[in-house]
């Protein structure tokens, strides 16, 4: 039971990590994503994919892959 714990613990952290990191960037709707947002996005789920439900890469790894991934669209 403690493991469903941690990947729902995990899942939320990762889940507001993007919303918030969306909202610094000026992202709020669907219809302001262009194709190179949709490819970061496609990025991203991928690099957080492991942090969410994999034990073996910690939380904090695939946020700042996430982070790494957001400065590099944004510039």
């Amino acid at each position: 039971m403690n493991s469903y714990l941690d990947i729902i613990i995990r899942s939320t952290a990762v889940y507001l990590f993007m919303l918030i990191a969306l909202r610094i960037f000026g992202k709020k709707e669907l219809s302001q994503l262009n194709t190179a947002d949709v490819i970061l996005i496609l990025l991203i789920s991928n690099s957080v994919q492991n942090a969410m439900l994999g034990s073996n890469v910690s939380l904090l790894v695939g946020m700042a892959a996430a982070s790494v991934l957001f400065a590099i669209n944004f510039c």
